[in-house]
This record gives structure tokens, C-alpha cells and sequence, in this order.
């Protein structure tokens, strides 16, 4: 048995290279249909297509926020992505290592009859997995960024930002049940050991993370006062909420910033280094009686943070209390550079500045 031919430009293999895994929606002895993202943030389906005895043949294709958000919703087929796509690429896996030597891209429009999917084709209860329903509960809603006061570009830029990486930090905590965080958090901790980058951490958290959940700009309105509109996971916002009241109770925050100093001047004393340039470049295995001191940090930490509902799940990672403690202060770090906008009643969490702006006079008659 033949495949049948693909019209269309030969890929790279590299063009798959940077796609990160993100959720299995199909599943039948094995995933059918999975969502990817590439390096541009761009959502991805990874669809099979065909096979024959040696070979399989997949389709890569991507999706809009909306579309995903219609198929998990069964309100979009996958006949109609399929339709809709500007690009369908293919490529074959089998025994060979170079299995993706016949990659091609083309278009719906020269895509064998064959692969397109049913008329009916909507992801139902029947065939979708424990996965994709997951993903199909959480529903994003509209949330404000409240600005006001002299603002610079530099500000501009900055707020969002710092609110994009607590945004990813609090879904990695909210999601570990789900594979690809586990995995993300496995492997970039156990990176850590050789010189990681915190940056990472946010970064690849924000890289599982679907578009139907990441924190989208709804819009942008500034005219002393004004906002930041997003489209976001209202669960997610009310936890940074929580930790940024942390930065304006004034006790909160001395609290957390003697926790800071304490746990810099712990590390010093035991040769732990990379606590200030988020590095990691401890090369000999720490004793018990400090292992058991750092847990005891990183569950004083959430209890400072009133994040009790994480501690457990957090603790169930298979990452060392160490690095689980270079997170949290990674975490505490950006969060920290928020306070001087929220002090000086710049940056409003949940509230647009729009509704408070004085009504422009009636003109004169």
C-alpha cells in the first residue's frame, strides 16, 4: 500500500523542532489529535492522517484562539480548521531516522480529498479526552489593568510583562495535574542545576500554556487615567491579586521582605549560590538537616503568600526543595516590582481608572 502523493513545497525537519507539546485531544491507542504551540506562541493541531504498515503520516495545522476555543466547545468541526487554515504541513514517522525528510506544506486546496475530515467532524464526549474537556471548563473573562498617574513607555511595557510571568507562574500551579506542566517544571528545575535561568522558567510555563488561556490584550486605552483590557482566567488573576495584597499590607510586606533577606543570608552561609542572578551553580549535594530547612522555607513562603491550596501539589513535584524555593523568589522578585506602581496609585489590579475619570464639561452653549 501506497500513500498517496502530497502536492506541495518540501520542509525542513527543523520547522517541527521548536513545537512544544501541549495536550493530547484524541486519543485511540494512542493520540490521534494533539495541541502543539510553536516558538511565536502560535497554537498548532497535530492531526493522523494515514498509514500503511511501516508508516504513519500526520498533518500539522494551525488554529486561532477562537477556533480552538469553537472546537473544544463543539461549536467548530475540524473540517472546518482544516478548511479554514492558511497552511496544512505533512510529514511521515516510521522506522527511519529520517522521518521527516518528506515533509511538505501545502493547502487545503491540494490536500488529497481523503484527509479532510467528516462533515461532522466536532470533538464529542465520546472522543474527546480527559484532557481536552479540562481545557474546554476553564473559560476566560474580561479583566482590567487599571492605569493612571505620569506613565512612561518604560512603564508601559514593564506592568505588562511582570504580569504575563506571575500569570504563567500561578497557571503552572493551578494546572500540574496536567502533564505538560509537570513535565515544563521537571525539566527546567532539573536544568537549574547547571547554571538555568529563572527567565526560563516563566518563558516555558507561558510556552505550554494554550492561547485560549493566556492572559490576551482585549485593549489599550491611555489618557491619564486609563487601562489595560485582557482576556484572561479570572481564577488566575484573583491568586495574583491575593499576592499583591501582600505588597500593600504594610506588615505583609515586612514579613516577606525580612523572609527575603533571611533565606539570602542562608544561602550564603551554606556556599548555596546564584540567589541574585537567578543562576544555580551548586556542584556538591547539600546535607539532610538543609534540604529539611529549605522545605521549611518554601512552606513558610506560601504561608506568608497565603497560598495554602498550592502547598501540597507544589510538594509533589519531583523537584528538590531547593529549587522549589528558586522559583517561589523568582516569583517573589517580579511580584515585588509591581509595589511602586500600586503605592503610588499607578496600576489598579481588577479595576479599570476609565469608570473614575471626571465627565468632560458640557460644551458652552
Amino acid at each position: 500500500m501506497k500513500l498517496p502523493s502530497i502536492i506541495g513545497d518540501k520542509l525542513e525537519p527543523k520547522f517541527f523542532s521548536k513545537h512544544t507539546w501541549n495536550a493530547d485531544l484524541i486519543d485511540f491507542e494512542g493520540p490521534m489529535l494533539s495541541l502543539y504551540r510553536d516558538e511565536q506562541g502560535q497554537d498548532l493541531l497535530y492531526v493522523w492522517l494515514d498509514c500503511t504498515e511501516s508508516t504513519n503520516r500526520w498533518g500539522v495545522i494551525p488554529v486561532s484562539r477562537g477556533a480552538l476555543r469553537g472546537y473544544l466547545e463543539l461549536e467548530v468541526t475540524l473540517r472546518d480548521i482544516f478548511i479554514n487554515s492558511s497552511w496544512i504541513a505533512t510529514f511521515s514517522t516510521g522506522s527511519s531516522p529520517k522521518r521527516r525528510n518528506s515533509a511538505k506544506i501545502t493547502t487545503v486546496e491540494k490536500l488529497p480529498e481523503v484527509y479532510l475530515p467528516d462533515e461532522d467532524s466536532f470533538l464529542t464526549p465520546e472522543i474527546a479526552t480527559d484532557a481536552a474537556s479540562k481545557l474546554a471548563e476553564e473559560v476566560t473573562e474580561d479583566y482590567f489593568l487599571g492605569l493612571d498617574g505620569d506613565m512612561y513607555i518604560d512603564d508601559i511595557a514593564a506592568i505588562p510583562r511582570i504580569y504575563q510571568q506571575l500569570y504563567s507562574f500561578h497557571y503552572g500551579l493551578e494546572h500540574l495535574h496536567r502533564t505538560a506542566i509537570q513535565s515544563t517544571l521537571g525539566r527546567l528545575a532539573g536544568n537549574w542545576t547547571g547554571g538555568f535561568s529563572a527567565v526560563h522558567l516563566f518563558s516555558g510555563l507561558n510556552q505550554v500554556t494554550p492561547s485560549i488561556h493566556r492572559a490576551q490584550v482585549v485593549e489599550m486605552r491611555y489618557n491619564s487615567p486609563g487601562h489595560i483590557k485582557l482576556d484572561l482566567l479570572p481564577s488566575l488573576a484573583r491568586q495574583i491579586e491575593t499576592s499583591a495584597q501582600q505588597l500593600r499590607d504594610n506588615n505583609a510586606f515586612i514579613a516577606l521582605e525580612e523572609f527575603y533577606s533571611s533565606t539570602y543570608r542562608y544561602f550564603k552561609e551554606n556556599n548555596i549560590n546564584g540567589f541574585d542572578d537567578e543562576r544555580d551553580s551548586v556542584s556538591h549535594t547539600l546535607p539532610p538537616q538543609v534540604l529539611q530547612r529549605l522545605d521549611e522555607l518554601v512552606s513558610f513562603f506560601f504561608r506568608l503568600m497565603h497560598w495554602d491550596d498550592y502547598r501540597t501539589q507544589f510538594g509533589e513535584l519531583n523537584i528538590d526543595s531547593l529549587h522549589q524555593l528558586r522559583a517561589l523568589l523568582a516569583y517573589y522578585r517580579r511580584l515585588r516590582k509591581l509595589k511602586p506602581y500600586i503605592d503610588s496609585n499607578k496600576l489598579f489590579l481588577g479595576e479599570s481608572r476609565l469608570a473614575n475619570k471626571p465627565s468632560d464639561p458640557p460644551p458652552e452653549s
